[in-house]
């Protein structure tokens, strides 16, 4: 930390006073003579330099002299901004900044390829607890899980009822793609739920579908109101709650089968 006082000239005048003169002063405080001079003329002091004048002057409130306080690194902000200041008026700060942009995007780029290429797990699980900071997860399921919409708490909740062991939001593979399924049992059993209006949530599904249907039975939960939307999945839909309770009974009777 470093001071800059109130009267600053005239206290180490009085320390130089009481000291006899500036050699003898700096003798006693192991301050340089040029920097007794320097805080004379207005330099900042060291926190260790200021505490010994206080107490070689016996002032007993000396947080009362100061006028300015700054951290340690103060030479090193002034210069920073000095040098942006300079970059600006020579025109080559936006170049600079853009130059620095480009070199830090290319380091992230390498390290999303890299990750991807050889911790390919840990890159999208990194990935999608990110995503799930910044996104709604504001339905608290019986389990005591927050999950995102009131369609899947309702799936959820039904699969307690049920005693229907699950997973939410697994990461799960397939011909080297990843992707974080709604729900997952007995490592066999897939539920996507979806409350989006529109086609494109459809064509998105198929697509997941398509990729993972030869290692998982899939099924994807709407509300019935939906069908229109959605029917392009079929094989594979489940219109609302009434239908999937019964469903989710056969999901407990193989999962009893499969511990049997």
């Amino acid at each position: 930390m470093y001071f800059k006082l109130k009267n600053q000239t005239l206290i180490v005048r009085k320390a130089i006073a009481k000291a006899g003169s500036y050699r003898k002063l700096a003798n006693l405080s192991k301050i340089p003579r040029a920097s007794i001079c320097g805080y004379i003329n207005g330099s900042l002091i060291p926190e260790d330099k200021f505490n010994f004048l206080i107490k070689f002057l016996d002032i007993k409130n000396g947080d009362k002299l100061i006028a300015e306080k700054l951290q340690d690194n103060w030479k090193q902000v002034k210069g920073g901004k000095s040098c942006v200041v300079s970059q600006k008026e020579n025109g080559t700060f936006v170049k600079n900044m853009e130059n620095l942009h480009n070199i830090q995007a290319e380091k992230l780029r390498k390290w999303h390829r890299f990750m991807r290429e050889n911790k390919p797990e840990e890159y999208y699980s990194l990935q999608y607890s990110r995503f799930k900071k910044i996104s709604g997860y504001n339905h608290l399921t019986k389990r005591g899980e927050k999950v995102r919409n009131i369609l899947e708490k309702q799936i959820a909740d039904v699969l307690f009822d049920s005693k229907i062991d699950y997973k939410y939001e697994p990461l799960v593979n397939s011909k080297n793609r990843y992707f974080f399924p709604d729900f997952l049992i007995n490592n066999k059993i897939l539920i996507e739920c979806t409350m989006w209006k529109g086609e494109a949530k459809a064509y998105k599904l198929q697509e997941k579908i398509d990729c993972l249907k030869g290692k998982y039975k899939i099924f994807v939960v709407i509300p019935k109101n939906l069908y229109r939307y959605y029917k392009m999945l079929n094989n594979h839909l489940i219109l609302g709650l009434d239908e999937f309770v019964p469903i989710a009974q056969t999901f407990r009777l193989k999962t009893e089968g499969s511990n049997r």
